[in-house]
């Protein structure tokens, strides 16, 4: 059992780990997510209905889950050091092509509209399969975003006017 959970892991890992850390923004938290979730999926592994080809959203489905825990415990933590004070952690292996405006606009969407923009257009999910994934009816998915695309766009329409004196058009 051991063998075949770690098998099918491995074959997820990257791209589980570049959902967490769009999500959560940060290296640190995304690697610890992603601990917490494989130690989850592990002790579950048993309970996995669908076989392995189910393996890759059920996993997907308790990192979010297991992300969205770590957002909602950062909205409690009352920093105690200056952000500028903090050292910044050494890079990763994997490749995290999640730099620029338009991440950066993503990263600073409410946690609801994030985990529904990283499904979508990073894992490229289907809406039906982040419905599934997030637990949510597939009417809430298309709402979230919705809305979030249209934040994205207001908050790169600003930004390319204050960059470039001019919007854009569309994201």
């Amino acid at each position: 059992m051991e063998e075949r959970f770690f098998a099918l892991y491995r074959h997820e890992q990257g791209k589980l780990y570049r959902t967490a850390w769009a999500i959560l923004g940060n290296e640190a938290d995304a690697a610890d997510a992603l601990q917490e979730a494989t130690i989850r999926a592990y002790r579950a592994f048993g309970q996995l209905r669908g076989g392995d080809v189910a393996f890759s959203a059920w996993m997907r489905r308790i990192l979010v889950n297991t992300c969205t825990q770590i957002l909602r415990k950062r909205m409690r933590v009352i920093p105690v050091e200056r952000p500028e004070d903090l050292t910044a952690h050494p890079v990763t292996e994997v490749d995290l092509p999640l730099d620029g405006d338009v991440w950066d606009a993503v990263r600073s969407l409410d946690e609801r509209y994030r985990a529904v923009v990283v499904l979508r257009f990073l894992n490229d999910m289907q809406l039906e399969e982040i419905a599934a994934a997030l637990d949510i009816p597939l009417g809430t998915v298309k709402s979230r975003l919705h809305a979030a695309m249209k934040q994205l766009r207001n908050r790169l329409n600003a930004l390319g006017e204050r960059k470039e004196g001019r919007g854009v058009d569309a994201v």
